[in-house]
């Protein structure tokens, strides 16, 4: 497969946009492009105005540097214009959502703010319990929220500020700063910013990252190929399998195994967590209650499997679940059996 091959389009009206994000992340990443890819490069520019627009707002707003300049580009316009080959994995999927109105009570464990000093970056390490969510502030102006259950070791350099998500969930607000990407190790991948908000998940053996500002390059899990982590960039055989702008949420590992735009209503309900609540538009109850557990030691069991696909929707608390299994018995027809003080039953209501 070429490296053009590894440019992922999306179906959408903003394809251009992300396909002009890919070729800037990926002269970032590796500082310079190939003859062969700067000879695409120029014909895809050349494809229309709206192409050279497009690569000239992702320059400014990925490392305010001129690619156009770069790559010393001209007007003039082939007459025979490679297209490129492309391919695409996104999984697009929906549901009914039922309505209800639900419960809230008190959340625990959101610590806002804290000041990290500059002896403590160089080995920050911080971690949250169930139900605990916290605010790390750094002193480069960059903002971390790390979600219930998470750990993350903080190593900002001169060059290069790295954070190691090891478990869990982390939002990061990024201050912006060419000279300092910012890079987030997970689970054997990278995602790099500059200024940016974003956030990234850990799943068993892949990486979620949702995008709700700016851009972000993902490089791909690999074997023997790792980032300079004290020069801040890839060698030049790690190429970008993806770029990612506002509203955009991705899982990646090895390859990009989903990509999805989201509109601003489910944008808001994914980010919800970092206000203390967790939102629903007609995810199955399975979905609901692995979300609901991630942030509580009781365990959930649902003991019929038509009942796992129940539909449902509205607003949860974090760090409380009384409150969703009073609007399950009462607005879902769903029966709650407490068998201990840590362990639940769910089933449908005889």
């Amino acid at each position: 497969m070429s490296d053009q091959q590894n440019i992922v389009r999306f179906p959408d009206r903003k394809a251009i946009e992300e396909e002009a994000a890919i070729w800037v992340a990926r002269l970032d990443a590796r500082g310079e492009l190939t003859a062969a890819e700067l000879t695409l490069l120029k014909q895809w520019v050349s494809q229309s105005n709206q192409h050279k627009e497009a690569i000239d707002r992702m320059s400014a707003l990925w490392g305010g540097f001129d690619i156009l300049d770069e790559m010393n580009y001209t007007e003039e316009t082939s007459a025979d214009i490679l297209r490129p080959t492309w391919y695409s994995s996104p999984k697009w999927w929906a549901t009914g959502a039922v309505a209800a109105t639900l419960l809230v009570v008190s959340f625990v464990g959101i610590i806002g703010g804290q000041q990290v000093g500059p002896e403590l970056e160089q080995a920050g390490h911080y971690l949250t319990v169930i139900g605990e969510q916290r605010t790390i502030a750094l002193s480069d102006g960059s903002e971390v929220i790390l979600n219930t259950n998470s750990e993350i070791k903080i190593d900002l350099r001169d060059s290069v500020r790295n954070i190691h998500l090891l478990k869990g969930e982390a939002h990061f607000d990024v201050a912006s700063d060419k000279e300092r990407p910012f890079l987030v190790h997970a689970n054997g991948g990278i995602v790099k910013a500059v200024g940016t908000a974003f956030t990234v998940f850990l799943r068993k053996k892949a990486v979620e990252v949702t995008v709700s500002e700016g851009v972000v390059a993902l490089f791909p899990q690999t074997e023997g190929s790792v980032v300079d982590e004290a020069l801040g960039h890839a060698p030049a055989s790690l190429t970008p399998v993806a770029a990612l702008t506002a509203g955009q949420n991705a899982v990646f590992g090895e390859e990009v195994e989903s990509m999805t735009r989201m509109s601003d209503e489910a944008l808001d309900r994914k980010l919800l967590w970092r206000g203390g609540f967790i939102a629903f538009a007609g995810e199955p109850l399975a979905t609901v209650v692995a979300d609901v557990s991630r942030y509580t030691d009781v365990v959930i069991e649902i003991n019929d499997p038509l009942l796992e696909q129940l539909p449902i929707g509205g607003y949860f608390k974090v760090g409380e679940v009384e409150g969703m299994f009073e609007a399950l018995e009462g607005a879902f027809g769903v029966s709650v059996e407490r068998l201990s003080p840590t362990r639940v039953r769910l089933s449908q209501a005889s």
